[in-house]
Parts: structure tokens; C-alpha cells; sequence
């Protein structure tokens, strides 16, 4: 059976899990990332079928690679193996409002708006809540069913987890920031310092362009890291499509705090978005 989201448009618009003890803003539960995960997949993979260019009528982010902004976004979960039943005409943060909907019954438009304040949050007023610690606050009218990790150490992210960041600086296209779903972590070393430690984190999004740039050259590190929204192959015409897919981003730590300090977008990608502009935060599904 087909289930169906229609959500309102937000605001112009990111393994073996470790125990963290919880603050008094948050829920001791037990860590259910799983279904938000095997949702996300369904949809991205099923979508994957049509190959591209064939899925980019059924899977696009809205005002972005030619497609007009919509008032209504849409995103459908089909009937599995019949891939042009399924449907993402969204953004980042209404991808994930939609896929936690669909993946949980406590997901409810009353559930965001008692929470949150909204049925369709954008990614900073998602942002907000999860940073919102203060007596009765969001987290807290929250956290039956999401647990902010104290630490908040990049390495204790695990499938399931949700990373949500607050752009302070300008953006493109006026987004207020980004939402992802990881998918996995690994230690990557990327700049040499022994003061930092970076982490290659497969997720699972909505976005305007892949994460890192693609590249036809054989040798680019970008194949090593695939974004699945790239049509080619090394040594083959490449071009870029938006959407839900996955990829990969790198977020740099902390050497002794395991705290984020910044991300790259991509393997390739050179601008550092630093965490006093393009702060994060990292949060778990919990029941």
C-alpha cells in the first residue's frame, strides 16, 4: 500500500553505538534509529532503479538543477519493486520530517508541533529544539522519543543518529541549514594535524548538489566516496543531480574533546565550514 506525505514547505531552505549518559533534558531509552534508517533506504534505493536521468521526474530537491520551488512538497513510499511509485519532491528537512513519519507511529503532526512547534520544521528551527536544554524546553517535551547525546562526540554517531546544522553564515538560496541521517562512521584522517581527529560519515539526505564535487578524472578521490545523486564513472562523462540520495561529508574533531569543530561536504570539496559559522548537533532516536 502506498503511504503518502504531503507536508507544508519550512522556511527557506546534515555501527555499534556507544552509552552516554543522558542530561536532564533528554530520555534514558533505548536507541531506535533502525526503521528511520531501513526508511530512508527504501526510498532512496528503490528511486535508484530508474537510474539517471530516469529519476530525476520523481526525485528532485525543490528550486534546484532546473526544478521549480514547491508549495507543497512531496514524498511517497511505494510499492517495493515498482520504483515509479516512489516519490521525493523535497527538502532536506522535510525528507527527514516525512521519514521519521513514516518509519515511526509516534511521528505525528501533534508530536512536532508539542515538541518542536511545527508540523514541517526547517533544518534551524530543528536545530533549536535539539539545542534547547532549558527546564521544560523542547528537547525536554521531547525526549520520549529523541536523546541528545552529552558528549556530543563525533565518533559516538552511529547509523540512526540525526545531525542537524544551523547555517549562521550566508547561503545559497536562503537555507537556514542542513539535516542528515547517518548512515555510517569511520576514522579518516584528512589534514595532517595531530590536534584534530576527521571522520568520513556516510548519510542519507535531501540536497541541491552531492556531497563532493564530481569529476570524470580516474584518479579523483571523489569515486572513493560516490555520492549516488553523480551519474558516470571514473573516466566517464559525470554530471550532478539533487535529491535524496547518500554521501559522504567529513566532519573534523576535537583530538582530546571528540567535539566537531567543522565539516567538508565532500572527499574533494575545499571550503571548511567551521562550527562558529556552521554550528551542529548530533541527536538519537530513542525508545
Amino acid at each position: 500500500m502506498m503511504k503518502k506525505f504531503v507536508i507544508a514547505l519550512c522556511a527557506a531552505s546534515a555501527s555499534v553505538a556507544l552509552a552516554v549518559v543522558p542530561t536532564t533534558a533528554q530520555a534514558a531509552g533505548t536507541q531506535d534509529g533502525a526503521p528511520l534508517v531501513a526508511a530512508e533506504n527504501e526510498i532512496i534505493d528503490e528511486l535508484a532503479t530508474l537510474g539517471w536521468p530516469g529519476q530525476d521526474s520523481e526525485n528532485f530537491y525543490p528550486g534546484a538543477a532546473g526544478h521549480a520551488e514547491a508549495d507543497t512538497p512531496s514524498v511517497l513510499w511505494g510499492t517495493p519493486g515498482n520504483a515509479s511509485s516512489y516519490q521525493v519532491e523535497a527538502k532536506c528537512a522535510q525528507f527527514l520530517t516525512a521519514s521519521l513519519k513514516h518509519a515511526y507511529a509516534w511521528a505525528t503532526d501533534t508530536w512536532f508541533t508539542s515538541g518542536i512547534g511545527f508540523r514541517s520544521p526547517s533544518s534551524e528551527q530543528y536545530y533549536d529544539a535539539f539545542t534547547d536544554t532549558a527546564a521544560d524546553g523542547a528537547l525536554e517535551k521531547m525526549s520520549d522519543h529523541i536523546s541528545r547525546p552529552s558528549a556530543q562526540r563525533v565518533s559516538d554517531l552511529h547509523a540512526g543518529s540525526v545531525i542537524a546544522v544551523k547555517y549562521l553564515d550566508s547561503s545559497e538560496g536562503g537555507a537556514t541549514g542542513h539535516m542528515m541521517t547517518v548512515q555510517s562512521v569511520a576514522p579518516f584522517e584528512r589534514d595532517g594535524n595531530r590536534a584534530t581527529q576527521e571522520y568520513a560519515v556516510t548519510v542519507a539526505d535531501s540536497t541541491s548538489n552531492p556531497h563532493g564535487v564530481a569529476l570524470s578524472s580516474r584518479t579523483s578521490p571523489h569515486w572513493a566516496f560516490k555520492d549516488s545523486r553523480v551519474e558516470g564513472s571514473p573516466g566517464l562523462t559525470t554530471k550532478e543531480w539533487s535529491g535524496a540520495g547518500r554521501g559522504t561529508i567529513f566532519v573534523q574533531a576535537d583530538a582530546t574533546t571528540g567535539k566537531p569543530t567543522g565539516y567538508w561536504w565532500g572527499r574533494n570539496e575545499a571550503a571548511f565550514n567551521a562550527v562558529a559559522d556552521r554550528p551542529m548537533v548530533f541527536v538519537d532516536i530513542t525508545r
